[in-house]
């Protein structure tokens, strides 16, 4: 007989329904198993509580000594726990500070641009990408210049010997009189006081002389407390590069002017008299173009003419940029604005103030990004806890399989 027959066979075995065979099994294994001899001996004292019969001894020692038992188990559970729970509270601790203070950086900020700010800011990388477009025109007749000498040498060796001879036989000599082409450029930094108008008074000055403003890129933003800063590039009168250089001394503190000349007047009316030479050529093709019956010649001399044309074009706009340049000045300049600080004595307790007000905010704004990070985290923790609640049933249910197993071989 096992403990599931025993207690299957108690209640026939207290009430004397058992065949003497069977009431002996039981009584065998109740003397050879502790717990089962428990169970009949509280059976069959609440049987006699029913009769009314005064509660034995046995009863009360045995429902008392099972609720010692379950006071030593408390206990030991108690005992348990308090470390379990710091060690949670640790990792949720460690898990909202960690993670706040490791995406504080990508959370939105206090402050953010208004519409009308975000307007401006459009307006300025507008305005920024047409002076850059400029600029990069600007670059490309640098390396249109760089390259046109090798260009022209190329273009001199396609030239025939008599027209050479003819151009050379043109070319001012050193003893005649020739306008010289200077090209003038100046640039300098101006630090103000009174930033917004001084940069408009720079401004000013080279429209009146005649100027324009060919880019302007501002920095900095005077309501967030920056210092604020603009870049220039002005165009302005040859003739008058001098009378603008002598009023920008009156515009704030200049503190570096740097001024260059360029001689490119042989440069300029070398490339005229290939340009004059070109023409000459282009004329002669097309009187014999003119003249020419055979479709051969006629395509021969069409291609010479197409080329002569696109020297012709090459020339003339060198020319033009450096009649540009030579007449035009070009001046970089760089507004900056400065600040007047004074040193003033500060007491302790203004300096206890202060730092507390800064660890206030401080300690603000890192609560508020906590709350952030919590409901931006939500769904995540959602999806955990459901995790470890399926997980958690899953464990459970395997053992109270395990437990129902063990009962079934006892």
């Amino acid at each position: 007989m096992n403990c599931k027959d025993f207690s299957n066979l108690l209640d026939a075995y207290v009430d004397g329904s058992l065949s003497q065979a069977e009431a002996n099994q039981m009584r065998d294994h109740a003397a050879a198993c502790p717990d089962c001899a428990a169970m009949l001996t509280l059976l069959q004292d609440a049987r006699r509580m029913d009769e009314e019969i005064e509660v034995p001894e046995t009863f009360s020692s045995s429902w008392r000594q099972r609720i010692r038992e379950e006071e030593k188990l408390e206990e030991k559970r108690i005992k348990n726990l308090p470390w379990k729970t710091w060690l949670a509270a640790a990792a949720v601790l460690v898990f909202v500070l960690g993670g706040t203070a490791l995406t504080r950086e990508n959370m939105p900020s206090r402050t953010q641009l208004t519409d009308a700010a975000s307007n401006s800011a459009q307006a300025k990388t507008t305005g920024s990408s047409v002076a850059r477009r400029n600029t990069d025109a600007g670059a490309g007749n640098m390396l249109y210049e760089e390259m046109a000498a090798p260009m022209m040498m190329a273009a001199y060796e396609d030239y025939d010997a008599a027209e050479m001879e003819e151009a050379a036989a043109e070319v001012p000599t050193a003893g005649e009189t020739r306008q010289e082409k200077i090209i003038r450029n100046a640039s300098f930094t101006v630090k103000t006081t009174d930033y917004d108008t001084d940069l408009e008074r720079l401004q000013t000055l080279a429209k009146d002389l005649g100027g324009r403003v060919e880019y302007l890129s501002a920095n900095g933003d005077a309501s967030s407390g920056q210092t604020r800063s603009a870049s220039l590039s002005l165009r302005i009168p040859a003739q008058r590069l001098d009378e603008f250089l002598s009023g920008v001394e009156g515009i704030g503190n200049v503190t570096a002017m740097t001024q260059e000349m360029q001689d490119v007047s042989d440069s300029y009316y070398d490339v005229q008299t290939r340009l004059d030479t070109q023409r000459k050529k282009l004329e002669r093709l097309q009187t014999m173009f003119a003249a020419a019956e055979d479709v051969s010649d006629l395509i021969e001399i069409e291609s010479a003419i197409a080329d002569a044309q696109y020297y012709i074009d090459r020339y003339t706009s060198q020319l033009k940029s450096y009649d540009g340049k030579v007449e035009y000045s070009t001046v970089n300049a760089s507004v900056r604005e400065v600040r007047v600080t004074e040193m003033k004595e500060v007491t302790l307790g203004q300096r206890i103030a202060e730092g507390f007000r800064n660890s206030l905010d401080a300690g603000t704004e890192f609560l508020e990004d906590m709350v952030i990070f919590l409901v931006s985290a939500l769904p995540w923790l959602i999806a955990a806890a459901a995790a470890f609640v399926i997980v958690w049933m899953i464990v459970r249910k395997a053992k109270e399989n395990k437990i129902g197993k063990k009962e079934k071989q006892q």
